[in-house]
């Protein structure tokens, strides 16, 4: 009987003891946009998974990806004839999702796919470049 009544007491307290009403947080869930504002460098490139990064000259690449507001706004490329897919040397570039971006578009009609995710503030970040003939992919590391 006394294994009853705690039993009892025991269930009371925890049904009086539950909250009904929980906190809600007053400014709601924000989601970030990624961020990769910067002055980019290759620091690897493959083709077709084989790596061809000493066989060209690519120190000289530079991609400077710049925001305004918080948002992607415009790019410079530093050097056009090093092997990427961008026709102008300059203009504006944008995400596919400004949160989870799989994406990069730019002004002149390119997107490169990126592989993996993008963190914001990060170092580096890979992208699949289409140069040419489809049978083969290109997949630049980017590095800061």
């Amino acid at each position: 009987m006394k294994c009853l009544r705690l039993f009892l007491l025991l269930s009371v307290m925890a049904v009086l003891s539950c909250d009904d009403d929980p906190e809600q947080n007053p400014q709601g869930f924000t989601e970030f946009v990624a961020n990769i504002d910067g002055d980019w460098k290759i620091d690897q490139v493959l083709q077709n998974g084989t790596d061809i990064t000493n066989l060209m000259d690519f120190q000289s690449f530079s991609l400077q990806l710049s925001y305004e507001n918080g948002r992607p706004s415009s790019y410079i490329l530093s050097d056009p004839t090093t092997p990427f897919a961008l026709g102008e040397a300059s203009g504006s570039w944008s995400f596919d999702d400004l949160t989870y971006p799989t994406k990069i578009n730019f002004s002149d009609g390119t997107s490169l796919d990126i592989q993996g995710a993008i963190l914001s503030g990060g170092d580096e970040f890979t992208v699949t470049v289409p140069l040419g003939c489809t049978s083969n992919t290109y997949t630049y590391r980017l590095t800061k």
